[in-house]
């Protein structure tokens, strides 16, 4: 039962961080920003896992920091992904976040791993993109039993 709730909130984290990013979108895709070119530093993510082990068809926080290090206000895609052992990749997040110069913002979103994943070691990331170009990315490591 407390591994249903957990569950079930790690969901509701989800949708709720994923819709926020998405509804400051404007049809330009990718954003704009106030001149200069972009830079982002991803903090290595951390994952709500006690240990490093977790089941396939289990759910798995993923929480990151990102930071704008330009001086002026951007607009970059952020994205949450994974590689499988099989090298199956998988983005469990994406969305357009503005960021002021200098900011830093947390991302936090559940990551349900599906049950069809392949057992091994699996690379969880968090990258930062400005009009296709990746800026910086963050990545750990989670073997899936």
């Amino acid at each position: 039962m407390k591994s249903y709730l957990l569950k079930c909130i790690l969901a509701l984290a989800c949708l709720a961080l994923v819709s926020i990013p998405m509804s400051g979108q404007d049809a330009r895709r990718g954003g704009g920003s106030t001149g200069g070119s972009g830079c982002a530093v991803v903090q290595t993510p951390r994952l709500s896992t006690t240990t490093t082990t977790i089941e396939a068809n289990a759910s798995v926080g993923v929480f990151g920091k990102v930071t704008n290090c330009a001086s002026g206000k951007k607009r970059y895609t952020v994205t949450g992904s994974s590689v499988s052992s099989c090298g199956e990749e998988t983005v469990f997040a994406s969305g357009v976040m503005s960021f002021a110069g200098g900011e830093t913002k947390n991302i936090s979103v559940a990551y349900p791993i599906a049950p069809d994943t392949c057992k091994g070691l699996m690379t969880v990331s968090i990258s930062v993109y400005e009009s296709g170009t990746m800026l910086g990315i963050g990545s750990t490591t989670l073997t899936v039993q």
